[in-house]
C-alpha cells in the first residue's frame, strides 16, 4: 500500500498543534522519529501492518516497544489500528517541517566545485542566515561541471553564482550582439 501524504500531513498538523499547545515540539519530533522507525523500518513493521494479525496483539506489541510520551504513543497507536502504519515516516517528516518553520529554521544546500572547508561553510552559513533571518541548516554538494563558484538554494529559490552559468550568459550575451 502506497504512503497517504495528504493524510499524513493531517496526522502532523494534529500532532503539531498538540505540541505547540504543550510547550513539547522538540520532545514531539523525537517520538514521532521513534514511531516512524519502528512502524516502517524495524523487523516488525511489516507484522504491524498486516491485517491479518489480531488488533489486539499489534496494539499490545506497539505499547510495549514504544517509549513515548502518552498522546504520542497513542499516535503510533491510531496509525496501526487504522491501518496507517506505512505513513509513520511521512508524519514524522511532515511534523519536522512545521517544527522548523515554528522554529524559525530553514534548509539550504551549497553546491560547489570543489569541497569546502568548515570556516568557509560557517561564513556561508551566517551570511544566508543574515540575508533571510532565519536560523539555517546548511548541506553541501559537489558537482563539478559547474567549474567553480557556488550555487545555493533556500527553499524554492536558488542563487546561480557559478563559472558555468556566468559562462553560459556570457555566451548568449556574445551571440546576441552579432
Amino acid at each position: 500500500m502506497a504512503v497517504d501524504s495528504a493524510a499524513a500531513k493531517r496526522y502532523a498538523q494534529a500532532a503539531f498543534e498538540l505540541a505547540v499547545e504543550s510547550g513539547t515540539v522538540a520532545e514531539w519530533r523525537a517520538d514521532l522519529e521513534d514511531i516512524a522507525t519502528v512502524l516502517t523500518d524495524s523487523q516488525i513493521a511489516q507484522w504491524l501492518a498486516d491485517r491479518n494479525v489480531p488488533i489486539e496483539e499489534r496494539l499490545a506489541a506497539v505499547g510495549r516497544v514504544l517509549v513515548v510520551q502518552p498522546l504520542a504513543l497513542n499516535m503510533g497507536k491510531l496509525l496501526v489500528q487504522r491501518f496507517r502504519s506505512r505513513d509513520a515516516r511521512a508524519v514524522a517528516v511532515a511534523f519536522a517541517k512545521l517544527a522548523d518553520a515554528h522554529e524559525g529554521i530553514v534548509d539550504a544546500e551549497v553546491t560547489t566545485a570543489i569541497p569546502m572547508d568548515g570556516e568557509q561553510l560557517g561564513r556561508i552559513e551566517q551570511s544566508i542566515a543574515s540575508a533571510i533571518g532565519k536560523r539555517v541548516r546548511l548541506t553541501t554538494a559537489i558537482n563539478p561541471a559547474i567549474l567553480g563558484g557556488l550555487v545555493i538554494r533556500v527553499g524554492d529559490q536558488l542563487l546561480d553564482g557559478s563559472v558555468r552559468s556566468r559562462l553560459t550568459t556570457l555566451k548568449k550575451q556574445l551571440e546576441g550582439a552579432i
